[in-house]
């Protein structure tokens, strides 16, 4: 599914689409690709005992999540970790998670 992209750095906005394709679920961990403005993520995420985390093995990024659809906290997270745009990007996908699984929204392959 594509979905919209928003940062806001002071008064300049920039949009962007990104997509999200969900690959398995099993249990407590998804995984997916995510992409945007030509950079593409291979995320694993799940829960654990004390919350949840997020893997992305092509980019060498391991991480705490709060909840999936907590944009603003996961942005901020991921913004320490990858360029405040992929942060986003990928952030931003995480909010169609369930969704996808649930078969809320149609994937495109």
């Amino acid at each position: 599914m594509e979905y919209q992209c928003t940062l806001i750095r002071g008064r300049r906005k920039e949009q962007w689409q990104g997509g999200i394709r969900l690959i398995s679920h099993s249990g407590t961990c998804y995984e997916a690709e995510i992409t945007g403005r030509g950079t593409y993520f291979h995320v694993i995420v799940g829960k654990h005992c004390y919350g949840n985390y997020i893997c992305i093995p092509n980019h060498d990024i391991g991480s705490e999540l709060s909840d999936y659809q907590d944009l603003f906290w996961n942005t901020e997270r991921l913004s320490g970790l990858l360029k405040d745009v992929d942060a986003t990007t990928v952030a931003t996908g995480l909010c169609y998670l369930v969704s996808l699984d649930q078969g809320e929204e149609t994937i495109h392959s």
